[in-house]
């Protein structure tokens, strides 16, 4: 059966156990001995690993010691893989590979091994209105991966106790199929050898994920999906440069305030007593709330300027900037859920006040004219 590069598949009995499609009997029963004493649990501390290597291997045992059954394994390899059953000239020399543990673990630098320079981070962080229309600091968590300390980027604290895979020879892939792909060992999942003794702080991979606070300079008016990059803000890596840090900015928008050019705009709802007898009421900036004082008698509609509240226009050495105007629209929010009595005492009320008291409502109609009879609604 062809296999892809991508696939992992479960290795077949013959390379579990390490010999070759023709071993004898008595070679396969050695072979499967030689194997329990090294992945069997009880001689690895119960390793979870270990004991479901022994379960894979005692599986591939028990059906080649099978005379009948086996042959009809062989059968259906010959199915799946036809060049399987000619002699590997591998297979006789695999099982040595368990006699000798993996020189180059102990080896092995008491580190990862320095990339010269750590990659860089891609971050997007999510920044309030404020902080982006006035600039500033802000601050940025990056998570990256390091070498654990435990192990100190090995893997595991043990490495006399991690054989190599005796199934890919410590290659990490095996050759299937017609076209003989390279695909990854199912037995080792691709490492080359057996963590039966993981480290406890990485649980074999030999990185640990970690987190640093990075201090973010904003320029003013910065916009959506901007790029802010930090020199040495991304991964750290032992003995190398630091990467870079990358952050996407993620413009959250003001409940109240929106951007026109290098003014703020603001839309505010009026009561009927505040647009009548006029007052004070609150408006949002980017500097707090201030109090705006609406004379009476505003119509809606109505905009009032409020200069040096609007967006940063230029930055001056001193640190302050000149700044556009905050505009504020006023509008009536006009009551609802009227009842009968209220809206004939509104009506009783615009009764009493006479038409002069509504001058645009009466020119209004005035210029439109009066519907022709029997004319319908619009």
């Amino acid at each position: 059966m062809p296999t892809t590069a991508n696939e992992t598949p479960v290795p077949d009995h013959y390379r579990l156990l390490g010999v070759a499609p023709r071993a004898t009997d008595a070679q396969i029963k050695a072979a499967y001995r030689k194997l329990s004493r090294v992945y069997h649990p009880d001689a690895q501390g119960g390793s979870p690993l270990a004991e479901d290597c022994f379960k894979q291997i005692a599986g591939a045992y028990a059906e080649l010691a099978d005379p009948a059954r086996r042959l009809n394994y062989d059968r259906m390899l010959m199915l799946r893989d036809p060049l399987r059953l000619v002699d590997d000239p591998r297979a006789e020399r695999a099982l040595d590979v368990l006699d000798t543990v993996v020189t180059r673990l102990r080896k092995r630098q008491a580190a990862l091994p320095s990339t010269g320079q750590g990659r860089d981070l891609r971050v997007e962080h999510p920044l309030p209105f404020t902080k982006a229309m006035l600039g500033g600091r802000t601050s940025v968590r990056a998570e990256f991966t390091v070498a654990c300390t435990q192990c100190r980027g090995a893997g595991t604290t043990e490495p006399e106790r991690n054989p190599v895979c005796h199934v890919c020879q410590g290659q990490g892939t095996l050759k299937t199929g017609l076209r003989r792909h390279d695909a990854r060992c199912g037995f080792c999942s691709g490492r080359g050898l057996l963590l039966l003794s993981a480290c406890k702080g990485c649980a074999g991979s030999g990185q640990v994920a970690t987190h640093q606070d990075v201090d973010v300079h904003v320029p003013i008016r910065c916009r959506d999906g901007a790029h802010l990059r930090v020199r040495g803000g991304g991964e750290v890596v032992a003995g190398g440069k630091p990467g870079d840090l990358v952050v996407v900015v993620r413009l959250q928008p003001h409940p109240f305030l929106r951007a026109e050019g290098d003014d703020l705009v603001c839309q505010v709802p009026l009561t009927w007593s505040d647009a009548v007898a006029g007052g004070r009421v609150p408006v949002p900036t980017l500097d707090g709330t201030q109090w705006l004082t609406v004379p009476p008698g505003t119509p809606p509609g109505r905009e009032f300027r409020i200069g040096g509240h609007g967006l940063p226009i230029s930055s001056n050495p001193n640190g302050t900037a000149k700044r556009g105007s905050l505009r504020v629209q006023v509008f009536i929010d006009m009551p609802s859920e009227l009842g009968p009595s209220q809206i004939a005492a509104v009506l009783a009320l615009e009764a009493q006040l006479g038409a002069q008291r509504f001058a645009r409502a009466v020119a209004y109609r005035a210029a439109v004219g009066t519907p022709e009879s029997g004319s319908g609604d619009a």
